[in-house]
């Protein structure tokens, strides 16, 4: 229990600024809420946790800890969830290590800490899988009512929650027809089908951001990518050793509970046809993979480890009821001190690590620039985290649009940037500043920026030879940036 107290602390604890995604759901959450769907068209989300969001922070204020104990309570909430659905697995030793494995997985530390929807996500996830089983042996109209509103709920949380739910209607179609479970299927069905009902209203904006927006900095992942972004993303990282033998574990845990048939003494006996302990939870989770992945193929969208925040929870429900199939005592307790270990650096790099150089590069600009001196933002998603650390009063911009980049218009984002000329976005850039100095926050890695980055840099440089990297930008960060000042 001192573990799970710990773990439920270091949800709310994280030394880092906010980076460019949680900067965007706070500058978009402190909208007006009828502007929220708007600014959200072209965001490329769905509204529910920027609707939590903004009713939040008008109790508990917009500081960063105020703006992320949203997730952290989300997180928290998880947890007895977790704890309920390994006891029903797997009794009392499963209902135990499913509690610790989901309250030490650095994923779930990371997401309790980040001001995004992922946290929220996984809780309404598990709630609903937890009610879908009581509505497998039972009829029950008031679970039947909260499946469908969870459902409606996690599909305007995530989009991919509509591979969640894709896969689990493949499921119950696959048990009507194979074994003949047309009752369960009915009952559990027709509550996701009215569920679904909920998103109807917000169909347009998402068909208009599916035409859009999507995910212009980056490509669809392989498989076998994204089987290393998985388990690193459940380690904290795949940057780090002990982040990916964390996650390989987990995943391997989880494969154990899926195949476990037999426990004696020392031997456990595994079945690759599978035990059906989890066999569902397993095979929503890999199916929702799959038919992401497949989808992000299919239209050049990417996958990254927080976007499984609509599986997670069920990956570690398996893996805490593969622990518990271990044999008792000690093999199971020397495995899961292992892997508290192993958590423990993840934790540990959740806490002190920085996400953004944004603070940085807003603190030299506040110490050294002048009333009349232009910030430039090269791609516009350094702008968010930069801003909101900036406190003096100073005109900035981003390219190429060279607007101020408090969000970030994710429509026919590609096209836009590839089309822009260095040439003309610097002389703006040059007319604008006049006799003030340039202050160029920038990286040259970003998608779509490949070039006007770079060309950008060389026109600024002619026009204005007189210039020096004031900030370097810090790899070891996962929102590096270079600020250099041109003076006038």
């Amino acid at each position: 229990m001192a573990i799970v107290a710990v773990s439920i602390a270091l949800r709310f604890v994280t030394t880092s600024p906010l980076w460019l995604d949680e900067a965007l759901s706070v500058n978009i959450a402190s909208l007006p809420l009828g502007d929220i769907f708007d600014a959200l068209r072209q965001d490329g989300h769905p509204p529910l946790y920027y609707v939590a969001l903004h009713g939040w922070m008008a109790i508990v204020g917009d500081s960063d800890i105020a703006v992320r104990s949203l997730s952290g309570v989300f997180a928290v909430a998880t947890l007895p969830l977790a704890w309920i659905a390994g006891r029903r697995r797997a009794g009392a030793a499963g209902g135990a290590a499913t509690l610790l494995v989901m309250s030490i997985a650095p994923y779930s530390l990371r997401y309790a800490t980040e001001a995004r929807m992922y946290a929220m996500a996984s809780f309404l996830v598990l709630a609903a899988w937890l009610i879908a089983d009581d509505l497998r042996v039972r009829s029950d109209g008031r679970r039947w009512a909260t499946l469908a509103v969870l459902t409606g709920g996690v599909l305007l949380t995530h989009y991919w929650a509509l591979y969640l739910g894709l896969a689990a209607v493949c499921v119950l179609a696959w048990r009507w027809w194979r074994h003949g479970a047309r009752t369960e299927a009915l009952r559990i069905g027709t509550a996701l089908a009215t569920g679904a009902v909920l998103f109807l209203p917000w169909l347009p904006s998402f068909l208009d951001q599916v035409a859009h927006t999507g995910t212009p900095w980056g490509t669809a992942t392989r498989p076998t990518r994204a089987a290393v972004e998985l388990a690193g993303g459940l380690g904290g990282g795949e940057t780090f050793a002990e982040g990916l033998l964390f996650g390989f574990a987990v995943l391997v845990l989880a494969l154990v509970g899926l195949c476990l048939v037999e426990v004696r003494g020392t031997t456990i006996r595994l079945d690759l046809a599978t035990a059906g302990t989890v066999r569902g939870e397993m095979v929503l989770a890999g199916l929702t993979l799959a038919i992401g992945l497949a989808a992000g193929a299919a239209t050049d969208a990417t996958f990254v480890a927080r976007y499984a925040a609509v599986l997670m929870p069920l990956l570690l429900v398996a893996a805490g009821v593969g622990l518990a199939g271990f044999p008792s005592p000690w093999p199971r307790r020397l495995l899961a001190s292992a892997l508290v270990l192993l958590a423990g650096v993840g934790a540990l790099f959740n806490v002190i690590d920085d996400r953004t150089q944004g603070a940085d590069v807003a603190a030299v600009i506040d110490d050294r620039s002048e009333p009349e001196d232009l910030v430039v933002f090269c791609p516009d998603q350094l702008g968010p985290s930069t801003l909101r650390s900036l406190t003096v009063e100073i005109d900035a911009v981003a390219v190429p649009a060279l607007d101020r980049p408090e969000r970030i218009d994710w429509v026919d984002y590609a096209d836009r940037n590839r089309s822009a000329n260095a040439s003309d976005v610097g002389a703006a850039i040059l007319e604008r500043a006049a006799d003030g100095a340039i202050w160029l926050v920038d990286a040259g890695t970003y998608r779509t920026y490949e070039d006007l980055c770079p060309e950008l840099r060389a026109v600024l440089g002619a026009a204005r030879p007189s210039n020096e990297v004031v900030l370097a930008p810090d790899s070891a960060v996962f929102e590096p940036a270079t600020l250099t000042r041109y003076d006038p």
